[in-house]
């Protein structure tokens, strides 16, 4: 049984019991030896053996631990590529964000683990970066990043399926 295994095995009798809080962080780690019961208080959670994706490989796989991620059949993923500067740069951000994203609902689960929460603070960082730098150029790709200007300014500029983008 392979750790994806694993995990599906405890949502799915979780979710037929109608009982989530049965589950404990250690049901949802993956586990280096499947034939070794380990009990929450002898994981390192500090520096747990998670492998990480780049966040390229994670944006087009759409995880971002290696270790969770399980290839469905003989599908490959596409690696999605920008036809211009415009694309690029909001290819760059959705990648980063995608990563913080990832990295975020981790620490919801595991607070404490200091590696990865500087890792996230990174991603996260370089995500604001990369969409200011976009909405200097090209303006906002949020409601909120918009500055209350009237009318606003995604109404002016051509909209994505108009193959202008």
């Amino acid at each position: 049984m392979n750790n994806y295994d694993y995990l599906l095995n405890n949502y799915n009798r979780a979710f037929s019991m109608n009982d989530f809080n049965m589950l404990n962080q250690s049901d949802l780690l993956p586990k280096q030896n499947m034939n070794m019961p380990q009990n929450s208080a002898s994981m390192n959670m500090q520096n747990p053996n998670f492998n990480l994706y780049t966040p390229q490989e994670a944006y087009d796989k759409g995880n971002l631990f290696a270790n969770l991620y399980k290839q469905y059949k003989n599908y490959r993923p596409a690696t999605l590529r920008a036809n211009n500067e415009r694309e690029r740069m909001f290819l760059e951000f959705s990648r980063m964000a995608f990563a913080a994203h990832e990295l975020n609902l981790f620490l919801d689960n595991y607070p404490d683990n200091s590696s990865m929460l500087r890792l996230f603070h990174d991603y996260s960082n370089r995500a604001e970066m990369l969409k200011e730098e976009y909405e200097k150029k090209y303006g906002p790709l949020t409601v909120s990043s918009s500055n209350d200007t009237t009318p606003f300014q995604w109404v002016k500029e051509s909209w994505p399926w108009e193959g202008e983008f």
